[in-house]
């Protein structure tokens, strides 16, 4: 948790929380949720426990970074993709340094459609935080997939010039790294596309 951050409770069973401890020793539950696949774990209830959590402690803590992440994240499992970017900017804000939150940030703006139907404005804004994502960290596989599919379906489909990087150098270079099969899955339910033969290369 972030330094100023002080958890007492665990926020899914309500167990005491021992000094610097990272999850439950009773429930065994992250007190932190950082990716979009951990979530897989809950069911809505359990999603909005976390969210009635943070927003509890982010009463006292506004500004922290990794909370509002957090919270975030839990938002855009949801697909309550207006209330995620909300909470992912203001992240930006205080992590500016971490890649995953202008990835999952560019995640909610797709708000769950498919990239073609987006206006380019749009789509600019989008590369331009994975294009962020990627210059903080170069080795998620899952930001160059993303950007893969973008490129493909917004850029590719509508009979347009594909600017660098290409579509094939993304996933030429999501190859390089460590496939998190979770996470692509849930990328693909965020970002619909409507060509199987490109999901199934996303999936290996």
């Amino acid at each position: 948790m972030g330094g100023n951050i002080k958890v007492e409770t665990c926020p899914q069973c309500g167990a005491p929380v021992k000094v610097s401890a990272n999850k439950c020793e009773y429930c065994e539950s992250e007190f932190l949720v950082t990716s979009l696949a951990y979530l897989d774990k809950f069911d809505e209830t359990g999603i909005n426990k976390y969210i009635n959590h943070y927003k509890n402690l982010l009463k006292e803590n506004p500004d922290d970074g990794e909370l509002n992440c957090a919270i975030g994240i839990c938002y855009l499992n949801l697909r309550l993709y207006d209330l995620a970017i909300k909470y992912f900017a203001k992240a930006i804000e205080h992590l500016p340094g971490y890649g995953d939150v202008y990835y999952y940030y560019a995640l909610a703006l797709l708000k769950g459609r498919r990239p073609k139907v987006l206006p380019l404005t749009e789509i600019r804004k989008i590369e331009e935080y994975l294009n962020a994502a990627i210059q903080i960290d170069n080795t998620k596989s899952k930001y160059y997939y993303l950007w893969a599919l973008i490129k493909y379906d917004f850029y590719i489909k509508n009979g347009l010039k594909v600017n660098k990087p290409t579509f094939e150098e993304l996933i030429s270079q999501a190859k390089s790294y460590t496939y998190e099969e979770a996470e692509i899955e849930k990328m693909l339910q965020h970002c619909p596309v409507n060509d199987q033969d490109l999901i199934n290369l996303v999936r290996r």
